[in-house]
């Protein structure tokens, strides 16, 4: 085949490919099934609020789609997430609800990552939670000061995980004497050793999910909260201290608003990198207008979700700073992780 005739091939083949991507947004959603990944197990935060979206999102998007939830989970949200950055089709067909450490295990250099988290068409998310570092008022400690005589036992997935991040933290920074026992195969696995006695606590526990779903714990006064994350208090809880403040020092200080500043990211949802761009916007769009729904957040509100939304602009901003954080900062709270807890 001459050049000019196999040029001619090559661009009728090019052509033939991005047939798809040059089909409007309208269409290509008329009648579509969009699959929503949860970077978690099924029952966990971050499984309620991707199934919070599937259950609405569909309303705002032109054509309205389907929407079947795929929960993804494994270590520590990384499958999710190398899964929509290497293998899930470009086409805007799929999306994912990736957890909030996505930004810093790249900032880490966390083994397995497998993507550039600024690559990544990020939707927004629909809440941001409070993570509560809870124990059972049977452990005899009511406070962090508290935790810094008496040993506490501690129930973690993993050492990337935050329910072991803010123990292993609490105890190089703050000199508390918290045992951290990991292995549990998700959030509910803790709550159940809780329960059963084999631990005495959890180091990150989404607030809205502890009213929801465990609200005896509450009103019995059986579970204590020592902390909670992020860089603002939640409305709920004036009197419980934030990482922040309980850092004496500047250096614990600027680690503790790393993790916080994580914790900020909230539930993110994003499309592949490489989507079609009217796809990605017409997703931010439906995502920005289901998050102002009445029904959407009357939904919410009766999961006990913390309806904080942020636009995708705003999670990509955070995730860039997290990024981009104090390398001094992140380097000892990298050294934190891969030492004794």
């Amino acid at each position: 085949m001459g050049v000019r005739l196999l040029s001619l091939a090559l661009l009728g083949f090019a052509a033939s490919g991005s047939g798809s991507r040059a089909q409007p947004a309208t269409d290509f959603y008329r009648g579509a099934t969009i699959r929503l990944i949860v970077s978690a197990g099924s029952g966990e935060s971050y499984d309620s609020a991707g199934r919070l979206v599937a259950r609405h999102l569909g309303r705002f998007v032109p054509g309205n789609p389907k929407i079947v939830v795929e929960n993804m989970p494994g270590a520590s949200g990384r499958v999710g997430a190398n899964y929509l950055y290497n293998v899930a089709p470009r086409d805007g067909s799929t999306i994912a609800g990736l957890l909030q450490t996505v930004a810093m295990g790249q900032a880490i250099g966390e083994g397995g990552v497998r993507y550039d988290v600024a690559k990544f068409n990020f939707l927004g998310s629909p809440i941001t939670p409070t993570d509560v570092f809870a124990v059972r008022r049977g452990a005899g400690v009511a406070s962090m000061d508290e935790a810094k005589t008496k040993e506490v036992t501690i129930g973690s997935t993993g050492v990337t995980a935050q329910n072991f991040v803010f123990p292993a933290l609490a105890n190089r920074l703050l000199g508390t004497r918290f045992k951290i026992v990991t292995g549990y195969n998700g959030a509910n696995d803790i709550n159940l050793a809780i329960e059963r006695g084999e631990v005495q606590g959890r180091g990150a526990f989404p607030w809205g999910q502890l009213k929801a779903t465990r609200p005896d714990w509450i009103a019995s006064g059986e579970i204590v909260l020592l902390a909670q994350t992020g860089l603002n208090k939640d409305p709920d809880l004036p009197n419980v201290p934030r990482f922040i403040d309980l850092a004496g020092v500047e250096e614990a200080r600027r680690v503790f608003e790393f993790l916080s500043l994580t914790a900020e990211i909230g539930r993110p949802f994003a499309a592949p990198p490489g989507a079609p761009a009217d796809r990605v916007e017409t997703l931010r769009a439906a995502f920005d207008a289901m998050t102002k729904d009445g029904d959407f957040l009357a939904d919410g509100h009766r999961a006990m979700e913390e309806m904080l939304p942020k636009s995708g602009a705003e999670i990509a901003g955070l995730a860039r700073r997290v990024v981009a954080f104090d390398t001094a900062a992140v380097a000892r709270f990298k050294a934190i992780l891969a030492g004794p807890p």
